[in-house]
């Protein structure tokens, strides 16, 4: 075999080296290309899945606050003149004293006086309107929730309208109280000034949830501050909600809006909620950036245009 072939030879080889190392770049992008195609199917399928559950969810929450709204109202209603009736029932109680005493017939009612310090009368009032005042405040409380409940679960996902974010936000919070409660938790708004912005308020609503969530859950101590801003600005605006939880190494917050990811033991998280909520802004052409520090706290800063003309469901 002469030199030219040998030199041909080796050029064909060459040739047929670059034809496989280009072979297999291809297919290393087609498998990435696959990949991720798989990913964002699961993440379809699981924002599907999670969108007809709240959807169902919203229609049962939407008829049991319906249900309750009545009775609450009746019971809201009927303090204030069972309050006003006890007055006019002790006023008169009052009048007979002043009668007994005015002219001298204490001692016709001295059986009536021992049965009244026997049950201590004076103390019975006392409880009676102590009791009106926690009724009262259990209505106001128990409207407060349904109020909640109402915004929280609009079933409105068919068209973007223009909606109080303040008013979802105080929503959510109030869905939320118990668990704040509990942790000891302090809550400080600072809302801008503005009435409101394009979107569908159901969506935004699950959205605030799921991160007040994650805040909350972020505070194992308790004992912790959660900060929510509202801020305006020509071209939108911004939703704020600061923690000073355990905060996130670098690691994990690379990969907090990745589906079915999460920190969480087996079994109390799905993973799905952050990355739900990213999916959720991001049809709002809006986007999420998060700051965060361990063992400082974890920032969220959720940017919105304030009109959807061209946002697509």
């Amino acid at each position: 075999m002469n030199e030219e072939t040998i030199n041909e030879l080796e050029e064909e080889i060459k040739k047929l080296r670059k034809e496989v190392e280009c072979i297999n770049e291809n297919s290393k992008n087609q498998k990435k290309e696959l990949q991720l195609t798989l990913k964002n199917l699961k993440l379809a399928q699981s924002q599907l899945i999670q969108s007809e559950k709240m959807a169902s969810v919203g229609v049962m929450t939407a008829g049991i606050a319906h249900e309750l709204n009545n009775p609450i109202n009746f019971m809201s209603g009927n303090v204030f003149p069972l309050q006003k009736d006890l007055d006019d029932v002790f006023s008169l109680l009052k009048k007979y004293e002043q009668t007994i005493q005015e002219n001298g017939l204490k001692e016709y009612f001295a059986e009536v006086d021992s049965f009244k310090e026997e049950m201590d009368f004076s103390y019975l009032i006392q409880e009676i309107y102590s009791l009106l005042k926690g009724i009262e405040e259990g209505a106001s409380r128990s409207s407060e929730i349904i109020k909640g409940l109402r915004s929280f679960s609009r079933l409105d996902d068919e068209a973007c309208q223009f909606y109080d974010i303040h008013e979802g936000i105080d929503s959510s919070l109030v869905l939320l109280h118990n668990k704040i409660k509990d942790k000891n938790i302090n809550v400080r708004k600072d809302f801008g000034d503005f009435e409101g912005l394009e979107c569908f308020p159901s969506k935004l609503n699950q959205v605030i949830m799921n991160i007040l969530t994650n805040s909350i859950q972020a505070m194992e101590e308790g004992e912790g501050d959660l900060f929510i801003q509202t801020v305006s600005s020509a071209i939108g605006i911004k939703i704020i909600i600061k923690d000073n939880g355990k905060g996130m190494t670098p690691e994990v917050k690379e990969h907090i809006f990745d589906p079915f990811f999460t920190t969480k033991e087996v079994g109390q998280g799905t993973g799905l909620g952050l990355s739900i909520s990213y999916g959720i802004i991001e049809q709002h052409n809006g986007n999420i950036d998060v700051l965060s520090v361990p063992g400082k706290g974890t920032e969220f800063i959720i940017s919105l245009p304030k009109t959807q003309s061209n946002s697509s469901t």
